[in-house]
């Protein structure tokens, strides 16, 4: 039996289990224990998609889920709307809320983030406790009417345990279908470096703001559900704590995985009120709330140092469920049968540049890194950039491509001014890149790596991605990525985890993900560099291979003999500024290169 397939009968036996579930337990166990298990599972796969799959750690998840209890007991309490009304608005309130919160937050990185984060659990606790005569202060609202939908009107454990676990399942669906969509690669690939996403097109706001709306409103709705099971809010469950506590229940689950969010909900949920029955009887009345701290730390201490991933990949490992991600793409590449749609060839007299830079100048503080610098290179040229340690040559490269602005002077593509777009829109344009030390995205396979190079000629959107509607698109995209992997001879390595990749193999990755987005101009930050002899002669072939298709080449290396090879002209820096140009023999001949780069010794 195929993983596939037993995958397949694990989540029907799953769905058989929570159908029966209440029946099993009755009059042995609360339910409602179920049901604050689903409500939690809720808000950790929002938390699972926005800080295991996209990287944004969030401290302010419950007051999201605040936010959506809020919503739904003002809206059908003060306001007196219908409760099946008020659950769209407290879901598509707090969406709205961590879109808006998104823009600002996001700009922040690292521990930063998770401070700003965590400021709006104050900020919502403040306002919760402070604008009484909507939110009833500290002591909160009662009397808030059950869910109903005309005459069914939704009461009591069993009828919420239903409704709260369809409304899992279906988080569930909606997130795999984001994790296994060109969206979720988009995800990955700003977890694993938001430079690196950038320089294939991949605008990082955008994905992370739609996520953080999406674990919003995945709160938002556990809050709505929340206050329409007990018929009361008050301030005290949406606290600061509460959101270390989700945070547990992700670590703990495992961070990167969906399911895992059920996992970690269920171990601290039903720990937890295994404590309270249990602390009591042994150390005494007060001590279970103390002693929760101690265990949970332990318990989350523990997994950290033995099992980053959290406790789901065992739990698939011991049902040998692991899934086989890649081999689907691998599948798909070969019935699609599609081979990568080269670029078409530039006529080699074509008389616009493909690149031009007039007067540029970068400055950092006291260092000028590139000093009045301008040149052009035409369509269907190898342009070498040479020159010492520093000379700044990688600066040129993040310059023409955007991940830096120019304090002064412009970079125009084919006669398009460039030099004030970000790096994405750049990369749209057909920038592609390589970088000096391989920037791969290593937690996804070779071949997946070659599909986020994809991402700008794909169209498949956020809200399509949920549904699963870009599966057709994904396996064509399969088979052109398997394609420029060909070209590259990095085929038999498909369903490979590029972080297992040797260095050569990584700088080869890099390129054929560069090809991916049909670059117009292709920059190689040194292509050759740690790579053995024969793998270095294949470099050579492929920057050829890749000119001769009719893609325009800008590279900087300090390989000199490589540059000589495969060059057609060669611009020297020292000290950011321009001190020779022209063809590699001319330059090589050079005595101001001779004195500053080359000595004597390279230049005979």
């Amino acid at each position: 039996m195929t993983t596939t397939r037993r995958l397949q009968l694990a989540a029907t036996a799953v769905v058989a289990v929570l159908a029966v579930l209440p029946f099993a337990v009755a009059g042995r166990i609360s339910l409602g224990i179920f049901v604050f298990i689903g409500l939690f599972s809720l808000i950790v796969i929002g938390l699972s998609l926005l800080a295991g799959h996209a990287g944004q750690v969030s401290l302010g998840q419950a007051a999201f889920y605040g936010l959506g209890a809020y919503i739904a007991a003002i809206t059908t309490l003060r306001m007196g709307l219908a409760p099946w009304l008020a659950l769209p608005l407290a879901v598509g309130g707090a969406a709205l809320a961590a879109y808006l919160l998104g823009a600002p937050i996001f700009v922040l990185r690292g521990h930063f983030l998770v401070l700003g984060t965590l400021g709006l659990n104050v900020v919502m606790d403040v306002l919760v406790r402070n604008v009484q005569h909507l939110t009833g202060g500290p002591t909160g609202l009662t009397g808030i009417p059950p869910l109903s939908i005309g005459a069914l009107v939704i009461v009591g454990d069993r009828a919420y345990y239903y409704l709260t676990w369809s409304f899992v399942l279906a988080a569930l669906w909606v997130g795999r279908n984001l994790v296994c969509s060109r969206v979720g690669r988009a995800l990955a690939a700003v977890r694993s470096s938001e430079v690196a996403a950038a320089a294939v097109g991949i605008n990082a706001a955008f994905y992370k703001s739609r996520v953080f709306a999406l674990s919003g409103a995945l709160a938002g709705l556990a809050g709505a559900l929340y206050v329409h099971y007990l018929s009361f809010v008050s301030p005290s469950p949406f606290a600061f704590n509460f959101s270390i506590d989700l945070l547990v229940m992700s670590v703990l689950g495992g961070i990167y995985h969906l399911p895992g969010a059920v996992a970690g909900a269920a171990i601290v949920t039903i720990l937890r009120e295994a404590l309270r029955t249990i602390m009591p009887r042994v150390l005494g009345s007060g001590a279970s709330a103390e002693y929760e701290i101690v265990v949970f730390g332990l318990l989350l201490a523990v997994v950290v140092i033995f099992s980053p991933a959290g406790v789901w990949p065992h739990l698939l490992a011991w049902l040998r469920l692991e899934p086989g991600r890649s081999s689907r793409w691998t599948q798909a590449a070969s019935l699609a049968g599609m081979l990568p749609e080269s670029p078409p060839p530039s006529p080699r007299a074509e008389p616009a540049s493909v690149l031009r830079l007039e007067g540029l100048r970068k400055q950092f503080g006291g260092l000028l890194a590139v000093d009045n610098l301008s040149f052009e290179v035409p369509a269907g040229e190898i342009y070498a950039i040479i020159g010492p340690n520093g000379a700044g040559k990688t600066t040129v490269f993040n310059l023409i491509s955007g991940l830096l602005r120019p304090t002064r002077g412009a970079v125009y593509l084919r006669g398009r001014k460039v030099s004030d777009l970000p790096a994405y829109e750049t990369a749209a344009l057909g920038v592609g890149r390589t970088f000096q030390t391989p920037k791969v995205f290593a937690d996804l396979t070779v071949l997946e790596n070659v599909m986020v190079g994809l991402h700008r000629l794909t169209t498949t959107s956020f809200t399509a991605a949920m549904f699963g509607l870009g599966a057709r698109e994904d396996a064509q995209a399969a088979a052109r990525a398997a394609g420029y992997l060909e070209v590259v001879g990095l085929l038999d390595r498909a369903d490979v985890l590029a972080g297992a990749l040797p260095f050569g193999a990584l700088r080869l990755l890099e390129v054929a993900r560069a090809l991916a987005i049909r670059p117009v101009l292709l920059l190689l930050d040194e292509p050759a560099s740690g790579l053995s002899s024969a793998e270095r002669t294949e470099v050579v072939k492929l920057i050829r291979h890749i000119r001769d298709t009719g893609t325009t080449v800008v590279l900087v290396e300090h390989d000199v003999g490589l540059v000589m090879e495969t060059a057609d002209r060669v611009l020297v820096l020292n000290y950011g500024q321009r001190i020779a140009e022209g063809a590699p023999r001319l330059v090589r001949n050079d005595p101001r290169v001779i004195a500053a780069y080359l000595g004597e010794e390279a230049a005979s």
